[in-house]
């Protein structure tokens, strides 16, 4: 399947900015850990551009939706962050921050190369 480069560097570039929001949000549940009713919040991304694919959507027209889980309680004092789970979940998103960084690296790379550039 062919898929055009602007395409690409779209949701290079919309994948990067969830992962920016995704730190934010696992940062603000974690600086909440000790706070007595507060509920964690998570990010939905990944199914939204799916659908937007699948539909051939304007990939410019995708929002990130911030839900609050409020079904859990891990404490009595009703807060539910359980701070290993989201310092686990803040590497992954960091990993997956570089690789898409380094992947739209590559991606200028090779233009570079093509107009007679070394690599840098």
């Amino acid at each position: 399947m062919f898929v055009r480069d602007s395409l690409i560097l779209d949701i290079i570039e919309a994948s990067l900015n969830v992962a920016t929001l995704r730190h934010n949000i696992y940062s603000a549940n974690i600086a909440n850990v000790d706070t007595p009713g507060y509920k964690k919040y998570r990010v939905a991304f990944e199914e939204i551009l799916k659908n937007v694919l699948d539909t051939d959507m304007d990939i410019s027209d995708i929002e990130p939706k911030v839900y609050r889980i409020t079904e859990t309680s891990f404490r009595n004092d009703g807060n539910n962050v359980n701070l290993d789970e989201e310092v686990v979940l803040m590497n992954q998103n960091f990993l997956k921050y570089q690789a898409l960084s380094q992947f739209a690296k590559w991606h200028f790379d090779r233009y570079y190369t093509v107009l007679g550039g070394r690599k840098r």
